[in-house]
């Protein structure tokens, strides 16, 4: 007796033992072209007892379903050995039976030439008529002699003598053999005497044929006996096996079993996918905190650069701001020196002219220096705000 397992559900007991076999020769996890880790059933937490004690139960379940099929196989196998052994007895008892009868056959034979008894006389038809009665009798089969026959039986059979009348001749022959011890009474010698006188009795040769034919008969009815019993056997074989071809009985549970099987290594498999899950989200959890303060990092970094980036604009737009301020004040600055040019060349061509008295004249000299003075200053600020927009 035989329990399948499926090939996936082996796939899914051995995939620890493979794995830590990779594991070991690979001294250490990888990783795939991909960057994933690789999970491996022999890197589980998974709890192997759980998993044996679920396919220990599958099994056990398994193996009850089939021995239950195969324990009423057997017993059906059993009987039906019983039967053949009970048929081969029978047959021996019936063949047994043939040769007694077959002897009986050999003796009346023996008798027939003995007693010089013609095979076409009218005492040997006689004879057959009442042995073919004698069977009719046996089997209950009345229609095997015609109602002319049965006539005629009736009429051999007053003729015939009685049991004890029988036995009293065969004892009378026994008698005559002096070493035989048999000795007949005075009363029994004259009943001897009567049924010898008795010219209508059958005759020695049918009485004793039909002694030996009654004989017979007892292991004829035996026989018939033996028939009716062989046709029940052969008869409970055949419905037997016709019944198992109907139920296939070992069929049906050896597919029982295999769908007990096939469900525990979908419960051993959906057990291993949790574990996985479980240890996959264990070994994610601190990637994923690292990637979480990475990106609280990253974010912080980003908004310090934004303000950094805000501050150099800012500074960027008052340095734009300065540029234009300076150079409005350089463009002041070229014109106010234009006009002072303009007024030194006023004033030099006036004095050059001799315009006014001396003493205007010094006066002008004076208002002069007075405002060439007030130019110098004013050209001093002037490089002052330069300088302080360089700064």
């Amino acid at each position: 007796m035989q329990i399948r397992a499926k090939a996936n559900e082996n796939q899914i007991i051995n995939t620890a033992g493979a794995a830590r076999e990779r594991a070991a020769q690979r001294e250490g996890k990888q990783f795939g072209k991909n960057g994933r880790r690789s999970i491996f059933a022999g890197d589980l937490g998974v709890q192997q007892d759980s998993i044996l004690l679920r396919r220990q139960r599958a099994q056990k379940k398994a193996l009850k379903i089939v021995g239950d099929a195969w324990n009423g196989d057997k017993k059906i196998d059993q009987n039906i050995m019983e039967i053949r052994d009970r048929v081969a007895q029978l047959n021996a008892e019936k063949k047994e039976n043939l040769g007694i009868i077959a002897e009986g056959e050999a003796q009346k034979e023996a008798l027939r030439q003995k007693y010089g008894v013609a095979a076409d006389s009218q005492e040997q038809k006689e004879l057959e008529l009442l042995e073919r009665a004698a069977d009719a009798e046996r089997e209950c089969n009345f229609g095997l002699l015609t109602e002319d026959e049965w006539k005629q039986v009736k009429e051999l059979k007053q003729r015939q003598l009685s049991e004890e009348d029988q036995e009293l001749l065969r004892k009378k022959a026994l008698s005559e053999d002096p070493e035989s011890g048999v000795r007949l009474t005075d009363e029994e010698k004259e009943k001897v005497a009567q049924l010898e006188a008795r010219e209508d009795r059958l005759t020695e040769y049918q009485e004793r044929c039909l002694a030996i034919d009654k004989f017979q008969g007892t292991y004829e009815t035996r026989n018939q006996k033996i028939d009716a019993e062989l046709m029940g056997c052969h008869a409970t074989i055949r419905a037997t096996k016709l019944e198992r071809l109907k139920y296939h009985a070992m069929v049906d549970a050896q597919k029982k079993a295999d769908e007990v099987m096939e469900a525990a290594g979908k419960e051993i498999l959906g057990m291993m996918i949790d574990e996985a899950k479980e240890h996959v989200d264990e070994e994610l959890e601190e990637p994923r905190e690292e990637a979480k303060e990475k990106a609280e990092e990253k974010a912080e970094e980003e908004e310090k650069i934004e303000e950094r980036n805000k501050k150099k604009e800012e500074l960027e737009a008052q340095i734009d701001a300065a540029h234009e301020r300076s150079e409005e004040q350089e463009e002041l600055r070229r014109e106010a020196e234009e006009r002072s040019r303009e007024d030194a060349d006023l004033l030099e061509n006036m004095i050059d002219a001799g315009v006014g008295n001396v003493g205007n004249v010094s006066d002008i000299q004076s208002e002069i220096k007075t405002i060439l003075h007030k130019m110098k200053l004013l050209e001093e600020d002037l490089k002052g705000s330069t300088v302080d927009d360089q700064l």
